[in-house]
């Protein structure tokens, strides 16, 4: 029965795994990533403008 329990664990765990890098190279290709230095600049605006 542990055995069982261990494994489950095992497969809950890989496919977390999965799916995070799924999202990673969804991220990479989708353009998440692409220039980000615009929405720091965009972010410190809106603080600067707020008194």
């Amino acid at each position: 029965m542990l055995e069982a329990l261990t494994l489950i664990e095992f497969i809950v765990a890989f496919l977390m795994g999965l799916a995070a890098c799924c999202f990673l190279f969804w991220g990479i290709f989708s353009g998440a990533f692409e220039n980000v230095e615009e929405i720091k600049d965009r972010i410190l605006e809106i603080e600067n403008d707020e008194p």
